[in-house]
């Protein structure tokens, strides 16, 4: 699924502060802005360069005039070790956007990043922006000069107010057939004709919920939009409290909650549940008091969701025609992907203890013989998977059948 150009985030994350850091634990990021159009910058305009980690938290910044330098603008900053995030810079010029590049991604890691040349492309930001995240694609709508518009499939597509029994409602101005009906944090949204689905309101990173989880003592921690809820052994204890600010460390992030005597640190390793297995994104400990309680954080389903799973195995073989062969899970629950052969796209439910797949239906396309039994072998194991877990070097491990064992193996 592909992301929009969220301006109005991003001039959040270019004007909020980073986190306390500890500079014995840092590293440096360095690079050069570039674009391609022969355009000279004046002395007065200035790059801004950012990067965001988890829960909204900026892991460093810096900001320079061109002073009439010319592009490549070089740049360095120093972000905490351990954690990775996505850099983004805009050129500004009068104080306006002129040029911007978002969700380059940084590794989490100890060694200085050299990220040579970065291409950064034109802006026109919209104003009162609203970011919309739909099952098939994000779009964003928003005020673009004096007209209201919806920003999709790279173009800007006028909108007036149309009559409406309830919520707010627009109407292309020169598309009919395209239309935007916001109720709440929900949205019906088509396209030239063609509905999207599940299509909501994105929230801000630092307002986003997120869960953190034990096994003995039984504890959560779930983090809300506004409320942050602490339930440890097994249900006794509880603590509310307003969600706090995230603290930077290296390695780990920590919500500080002294009115609960709590504090939660979120670390980006890999974690398992000891009950069933089920892996999990970050790992956790809740401080309560002088207890240290050990859990795991975040959902299953983040490491499934994002860049394209390429299949690197299936029943122990390299498939053939392997560059064709994937797997890509959406959001909320759908999956899509390729044999090699015909695509398919069904559905996925995780549960707390495993993975399934739902009916899968697939294209018709007649094939060779080879690809029409791999093509059998890859939606049969499928049908068998009931877990999934992440190897040490990244790769997907689908698991299933009779013997429990690996059936599917991809990489991104």
């Amino acid at each position: 699924m592909s992301r929009p150009l969220v301006f109005s985030g991003l001039v959040l994350l270019l004007s909020a502060q980073p986190g306390a850091t500890q500079e014995a634990e840092s590293r440096t990021v360095s690079g050069a802005v570039d674009y391609l159009q022969r355009i000279a910058l004046p002395p007065e305009a200035d790059l801004h360069v950012a990067v965001e980690g988890r829960f909204g938290a900026i892991l460093g910044e810096t900001q320079l005039k061109a002073g009439g330098q010319q592009v490549p603008l070089p740049f360095t900053l120093t972000i905490p070790s351990g954690l990775h995030g996505d850099l983004a810079a805009v050129i500004r010029l009068d104080g306006a956007p002129r040029w911007i590049v978002q969700d380059v991604a940084i590794a989490a890691g100890s060694d200085p990043v050299d990220l040579g040349n970065i291409r950064v492309e034109p802006v026109t930001p919209l104003a009162f922006v609203t970011a919309i995240s739909c099952e098939e694609q994000d779009v964003e709508v928003g005020i673009l000069g004096q007209e209201m518009v919806l920003r999709a499939d790279g173009r800007d597509i006028p909108l007036r107010e149309a009559v409406s029994a309830s919520g707010a409602r627009y109407e292309g101005v020169n598309e009919p057939d395209t239309e935007v009906w916001s109720k709440g944090d929900a949205f019906a949204i088509k396209i030239a004709g063609r509905d999207l689905t599940e299509c909501r309101a994105v929230q801000p990173p630092e307002r986003r919920p997120y869960r953190a989880r034990g096994i003995e003592p039984g504890w959560h921690v779930d983090l809300g939009e506004e409320q942050m809820e602490i339930v440890a052994d097994y249900g006794e204890l509880r603590r509310e409290a307003a969600r706090p600010a995230v603290g930077v460390l290296p390695g780990a992030y920590v919500f500080d909650v002294p009115e609960a005597g709590a504090s939660l640190r979120i670390e980006e390793t890999l974690c398992r549940d000891a009950a069933t297995g089920m892996p999990y994104p970050d790992t956790a400990t809740l401080l309560l008091g002088e207890r240290a309680l050990d859990g795991c954080g975040g959902s299953p389903r983040d490491l499934l969701t994002g860049a394209t799973w390429q299949v690197t195995a299936l029943g122990g073989e390299e498939p053939q025609e392997a560059e064709r062969v994937s797997i890509t899970f959406l959001a909320p629950a759908r999956v899509a992907g390729s044999t090699g052969c015909n695509r398919f796209v069904g559905g996925f439910t995780l549960t707390g203890e495993g993975l399934e797949f739902g009916a899968l239906g697939s294209t018709l396309m007649a094939c060779p013989d080879a690809l029409m039994a791999q093509e059998r072998a890859m939606l049969d194991a499928l049908e068998q998977v009931r877990r999934f877990d992440i190897g040490a070097d990244g790769a997907l491990l689908l698991i299933g059948g009779p013997r429990d064992e690996v059936l599917i193996e991809a990489a991104r």
